[in-house]
């Protein structure tokens, strides 16, 4: 119990300020049950705006802990509209809702083609979400033919019928998405934007997640955990996404039963052709989807080794393969035997 409890809702709120917001030395991390209450009141918008961004900023000065994360997840999760497909082994993928500038984004095609090497997939996202307001996942797919803005009962049945489902956060947690100009207001990102690629709303067994500051891994990897994920993957990809790049090493945060192990995947090990800084360029979505729709129907280069390393990733994650290089061996073999393109016209067809 705090001395919040009871008061009214501004006060409570107005109570957490005072307890993270004065400085290092007389304030303090929440506790997970006071974090709960705090993201509760966020959710439900019954704190002022002016209050909203400013827990939200001094969380992210402050360094929110793995008590506070697990806090908010709850309360965000239990807001939320879920769904469990009736599937082995799903894989859920953590893109950035924000999405991408500067660079290509892999993980539509990539996840395509795990997909089609028999790994059942959901991804989410949202349209128009700050500070970065970049190209997003969904919007990929979308400019691909894949449906993107289904209700979650559809979404449960794609996943169990084809092994694809894509999950809009206005649908899924509309709570959430009500909050999406308060974000782009405050101008950086907070942790709703590590929560959201991590509350796990399908029951997913597996998950690959992008981290863009290494500080900020144990926390990310910790709350991850408590999502009900037996096996995670932390990529330091492209511009902190999920995706590695073929140009370079990248680190790489795997956790299983109880340990973590951290490896350098480098993409030389693997004959894999590296994708030069033309090829990495960014677009909108309609050009990355053109190129992702290239890549699935077989097209050479390096976009298909960028593609092929990532596909690999998510199929070893998944134990459907035994290490990276035969996942990468299975991602090649799809993709040329017309199986990934398959996939696609049949998510394609769904949509219809």
């Amino acid at each position: 119990m705090t001395e919040a409890t009871g008061a009214s809702h501004t006060d409570r709120f107005r109570f957490y300020l005072r307890e993270i917001g004065q400085g290092p030395k007389a304030g303090r991390n929440l506790s997970r049950k006071e974090a709960r209450e705090a993201m509760e009141l966020i959710l439900s918008q019954q704190a002022s705006p002016a209050q909203m961004g400013g827990f939200l900023l001094l969380q992210r000065y402050k360094g929110e802990s793995p008590e506070e994360l697990a806090g908010f997840a709850e309360a965000i999760r239990a807001s939320a509209r879920t769904i469990r497909p009736k599937v082995e082994g799903l894989l859920d993928v953590g893109s950035p809702y924000d999405g991408r500038k500067r660079s290509i984004v892999v993980s539509p095609a990539s996840t395509i083609v795990a997909a089609a090497a028999g790994v059942p997939v959901v991804m989410h996202g949202e349209s128009v979400i700050g500070p970065k307001f970049g190209v997003p996942v969904g919007d990929v797919l979308d400019s691909l033919g894949v449906e993107t803005h289904a209700e979650p009962e559809e979404v449960q049945r794609s996943v169990e019928d084809i092994g694809f489902g894509f999950m809009r956060q206005r649908h899924f947690v509309p709570q959430m998405y009500a909050l999406k100009d308060l974000r782009a207001e405050i101008a950086l990102r907070s942790c709703l934007s590590t929560l959201e690629k991590i509350y796990n709303l399908a029951g997913a067994q597996f998950s690959v997640i992008g981290l863009t500051h290494l500080p900020y891994f144990e926390k990310m990897m910790a709350t991850a955990q408590l999502m009900g994920f037996q096996r995670i993957l932390i990529v330091q990809g492209i511009e902190g996404n999920e995706d590695a790049p073929t140009s370079r090493a990248c680190r790489v945060f795997e956790w299983a039963q109880g340990e973590t192990r951290e490896f350098k995947l480098d993409p030389g090990e693997y004959d894999l052709q590296a994708a030069t800084k033309e090829e990495m360029a960014g677009g909108d979505a309609d050009h990355n989807a053109s190129i992702a729709e290239r890549i699935l129907e077989g097209a050479p280069g390096g976009h298909r080794d960028l593609v092929c390393l990532n596909a690999g990733l998510r199929i070893y994650l998944t134990g459907r393969a035994g290490d990276i290089g035969e996942g990468i061996g299975r991602a090649r073999a799809v993709i040329d035997s017309g199986q990934a393109m398959a996939k696609l016209k049949a998510l394609r067809e769904r949509r219809r």
